[in-house]
């Protein structure tokens, strides 16, 4: 391919050397006729002739590259749409997870709430001071329990943003802009030591 460019290359600046004698000869003298036809046919012709040569050399290098253009834009906007649905699932399956993880904290309020009310009752006997001492503790310990589930949760939750996050950057970022990302933050951080 680059020899056949080389040759089409070569070609056209041999027609434009060949053609700078008759340029150069035709620029002192005045508005003569050559075979009998006026010299701003031969200027059209001429036009017409380099351009038509160059439009020649160039439409199948042209063609190609917009074609592979028009296929990267596809394949990048077809990999944008899957992650997109990716993204989508990923938040239904958490919101599905939430959902299931409030109905489960609700449950075990109300269980944890019920053993409550059960045990009071059977320390009512011993006495009030006792009875308040245990539905403290037994609240406590629901406090407690609930945020060790939205602790997890949260864990849980954030792994899989951040795992989410990594492959995008991983797809999306390419050498060049893990370069220019360091080279900002490194003139950030040399901004903020001189200030």
């Amino acid at each position: 391919m680059i020899a056949g460019r080389r040759g089409r290359l070569s070609t056209l600046l041999v027609g434009l050397v060949l053609a700078a004698p008759a340029w150069a000869s035709g620029a002192d003298s005045g508005p003569e006729t050559v075979w009998g036809l006026p010299p701003i046919f031969w200027k059209i012709l001429n036009f017409t002739i380099f351009f038509g040569g160059l439009g020649y050399l160039l439409s199948k290098p042209l063609r190609s590259f917009f074609a592979s253009r028009r296929e990267g834009i596809a394949r990048q906007l077809a990999e944008a749409t899957r992650q997109r649905a990716e993204a989508e699932e990923l938040r239904r399956e958490m919101e599905a997870r939430v959902a299931g993880l409030q109905e489960e904290i609700a449950n075990l309020r109300e269980r944890l709430r019920g053993d409550g009310e059960r045990e009071r009752e059977a320390l009512m006997q011993q006495g009030e001071t006792e009875a308040a001492k245990l539905v403290a503790q037994v609240e406590e310990e629901a406090v407690r329990r609930i945020e060790a589930v939205r602790t997890q949760l949260a864990r849980e939750a954030s792994e899989a943003a951040v795992q989410v996050a990594r492959e995008l950057l991983s797809r999306e970022l390419g050498p060049a802009d893990r370069d220019r990302i360091f080279r900002a933050t490194l003139a950030r951080l040399h901004q903020g030591g001189s200030s």
